[in-house]
C-alpha cells in the first residue's frame, strides 16, 4: 500500500489530506527546515528590542563608547541572521508549497480519470472547484504549519526575555497567549461550514459557466441567452454571498483577535511604566518591554487565527477526501492477463433481455435501438463506463465484470458521443489525444474512410488549428474528426455510439461504405437506416427482448 493509499485510508479523515500536502514526496524534511528558518527569523525578530535596550543600558547610559561599537556589530549580525533565515525559509515554502499543491491536484485528477471510474456524477464545475481552489487551500496549510512555528518562537523567546526582566511580566505573556488562543478557537468553531457552503457555491456557478461555453452554439440556436445570463447571474449571486459571508466571519475573527491583544499589551506596556518609574527595571529594559510589546501585538493577533484558518482549511480538505477516497464504479477485475485463449470465441459478445450478439470479426456489425437513450446505455455497458450486469458482457470469453478495466479496454474502445475536442491542431485530435495508442501515425485510409480528407481540405492540412473546443469545426465534421480518433486506436474492437448523427445523407453513406470496407472489427449501435444498410451483420435490439436478425452481405 503506498503512502497516499494509508494517508486516505478509512480512517485517516482530512488528516489524512494534510499529510499528502505536507509530507508526500520527501516534503517533511524541507518543511521542517523551513518552518525552523522561521522560527529563527521570529526569535531573532525578538531579539532585536532586547539588544536595543542592552545597547541603551551599556552603552548609552554608560557613556561607553566602545560598548556601542561592539553591540551596533552584534545589532549588524543579528540583522544579518533575521535576513539570511527569512529568505531560506521563504524559499523552502514556496518549494514545498508548490510541490504539495501540484500533488493534490494530481491525485484529484488521477481519481477523477480513473478507468474504473467514480459511483458519482458530480458536475464539471464541482469537480473543477475541488481541483483548484480545494487543493489550493489544502497545500496553503504548509504556510500554516511553519507561521504557527513562527509565532510560537516569537512568543517563547519574547516571553524568556520578560522573564528574566520580570516574572510577572513573562508569566503574564504567557498566560495572555493561552488564553487568546483558546476564546478565538471557540469562535472559528463556525468557519469550517462556512467554508464549505462558500465552495459549493463557488463550484456551482462554475458549473452554470461551463455549461454555457460548453452548449455555447445550442444557447445561440435557441436565443436563450437572456435564460442563461439570468442563471449565471443567479448562481453568481449565491456564491458572492457565501464569499462575503465568509470574509466578514473571518475579518470579524481577526478584529476581536486584534483588538484583545492590542488591550491586553496596552496592559503589559502600562505595568512596566509603572515599575520602571518605582525602579524595578532599567530604562533599557523598559524600552524593551514596550518594544515586545508591539512586537507581540502582531503574534497574539496571529495566534487568534489559527482556529479560523484551520477551519477554512478544514472544509476544503473535506470535499477534496471526499473526490479522492469515492467509491469506484467498476470492479478492480481479477483476470490480469490479456492473452487470446486457444479456442476461437468472440473478441466481444453480449447477452440482453434473452437474446445474444456478438461483434463479427474483421466486419461491420450494427446494433439496431429505439433511440439515442437505447444507444448511450449500450454504448456505457459496451465500453464499460456502467458496470454491467454478470454475464452480460464477455470479452474474448471472459466475463467483463472479472477483467480489470484497463485490460478490458485494450480489447475494446468504445468512446462516449459527445467526446471532446481539444484544442490544437486536427492531427493532434486524432493521433495525439490516443494515450498510450501503437496507431499514433495519421492514417490516410481510415481518414478517407470517415470523410476526414474533406475536412483537411476545408482546413487546409492536418496542422491547421481547430481553435477552443473546435470552433472552427461544424457539427459534421466534429464528429468525423471523433470517428477518426476513435478507429486510429489500437483496441481489436471499435464500439461507435450514433456515429453519424451531425452528417448529411451524402456523407453518411459515404462513412457508412468506409467502415463496412475498412476489414475492422467495428460495432455501430444506432438507428439509421443508412449506416444499418451497410452492415454486414444487424442485430436488432430495439424491442423488450434482443432478437439478433443477421443479414449477412457479400464481401
Amino acid at each position: 500500500m503506498s503512502t497516499i493509499d494509508r494517508a486516505l485510508g478509512p480512517d485517516a479523515g482530512t488528516a489524512g489530506t494534510f499529510r499528502v500536502a505536507l509530507l508526500h514526496g520527501g516534503r517533511g524534511w524541507r518543511l521542517s527546515g523551513a518552518t525552523l528558518g522561521f522560527m529563527t527569523h521570529q526569535a531573532c525578530e525578538a531579539a532585536v528590542p532586547i539588544a536595543i535596550g542592552v545597547v541603551i543600558d551599556r552603552a548609552i547610559v554608560r557613556d561607553d563608547p566602545l560598548a556601542l561599537a561592539w553591540w551596533i556589530g552584534a545589532l549588524a549580525l543579528l540583522f544579518v541572521v533575521l535576513s539570511l533565515s527569512y529568505q531560506r525559509a521563504a524559499l523552502g515554502m514556496v518549494r514545498v508549497y508548490g510541490h504539495g499543491e501540484h500533488d493534490l491536484r494530481q491525485l484529484v485528477s488521477a481519481r477523477v480519470l480513473h478507468p474504473r471510474g467514480r459511483r458519482s456524477h458530480d458536475r464539471t464545475g464541482e469537480v473543477l472547484s475541488v481541483t483548484t481552489s480545494d487543493s489550493f487551500r489544502v497545500a496553503g496549510v504548509a504556510w500554516s504549519v511553519a507561521e504557527q512555528g513562527a509565532t510560537i518562537a516569537a512568543v517563547l523567546a519574547a516571553s524568556t526575555a520578560l522573564l528574566v526582566i520580570s516574572v510577572p511580566l513573562g508569566v503574564g505573556v504567557l498566560v495572555g497567549a493561552i488564553a487568546v488562543l483558546i476564546g478565538m478557537h471557540a469562535l472559528a468553531r463556525p468557519i469550517e461550514k462556512l467554508g464549505m457552503a462558500e465552495q459549493a457555491s463557488v463550484a456551482n456557478a462554475s458549473d452554470v459557466a461551463t455549461d454555457t461555453m460548453a452548449g455555447l452554439r445550442i444557447v445561440h440556436g435557441l436565443g436563450a441567452e437572456k435564460e442563461m445570463v439570468r442563471r449565471y447571474r443567479r448562481a453568481s449571486a449565491a456564491s458572492l454571498r457565501g464569499a462575503v459571508s465568509t470574509a466578514r466571519t473571518l475579518i470579524t475573527s481577526e478584529t476581536v483577535s486584534s483588538a484583545v491583544s492590542v488591550v491586553y499589551l496596552g496592559g503589559l506596556a502600562l505595568a512596566a511604566a509603572w515599575m520602571a518609574a518605582n525602579d524595578d527595571i532599567t530604562v533599557g529594559q523598559l524600552v524593551t518591554v514596550v518594544a515586545l510589546a508591539q512586537f507581540l501585538q502582531g503574534s497574539l493577533a496571529h495566534i487568534g487565527t489559527f482556529g479560523a484558518n484551520w477551519a477554512h482549511k478544514r472544509a476544503s480538505a473535506r470535499r477534496l477526501r471526499g473526490v479522492v477516497t469515492e467509491p469506484f464504479r467498476l470492479a478492480a477485475g481479477s483476470r490480469p492477463d490479456t492473452a487470446r485463449p486457444e479456442t476461437p470465441v468472440p473478441v466481444l459478445s453480449w447477452h440482453l433481455g434473452g437474446g445474444s450478439a456478438e461483434a463479427l470479426p474483421g466486419a461491420l456489425t450494427g446494433v439496431r435501438v429505439a433511440g439515442a437513450a437505447e444507444a448511450r446505455a449500450l454504448s456505457a455497458r459496451l465500453g464499460l463506463r456502467a458496470a454491467p450486469e454478470p454475464g452480460a458482457v464477455f470479452i474474448a470469453g471472459t466475463d467483463a465484470i472479472r477483467v480489470c478495466p484497463e485490460q478490458y479496454r485494450r480489447f475494446v474502445t468504445a468512446p462516449p458521443h459527445d467526446a471532446a475536442i481539444f484544442s490544437g491542431t486536427l492531427r493532434e485530435n486524432v493521433v495525439g489525444a490516443l494515450v498510450g495508442g501503437a496507431n499514433d501515425v495519421w492514417d490516410p485510409e481510415i481518414a478517407k474512410a470517415v470523410a476526414l480528407d474533406d475536412v483537411v481540405a476545408h482546413l487546409g492540412s492536418a496542422e491547421a488549428e481547430l481553435g477552443e473546443s473546435g470552433r472552427r469545426l461544424s457539427g459534421g465534421q466534429r464528429q468525423r474528426v471523433l470517428l477518426a480518433r476513435a478507429l486510429h486506436g489500437d483496441a481489436e474492437v471499435t464500439v461507435l455510439d450514433e456515429p453519424a448523427t451531425a452528417l448529411d445523407p451524402v456523407t453518411e453513406q459515404r462513412v457508412a461504405g468506409g467502415l463496412a470496407a475498412l476489414g475492422r472489427t467495428i460495432v455501430v449501435i444506432t438507428s439509421s437506416p443508412i449506416l444499418l444498410d451497410a452492415c454486414h451483420r444487424v442485430v436488432d435490439q430495439t424491442g423488450s427482448t434482443a432478437a439478433e436478425t443477421v443479414a449477412e452481405r457479400a464481401g
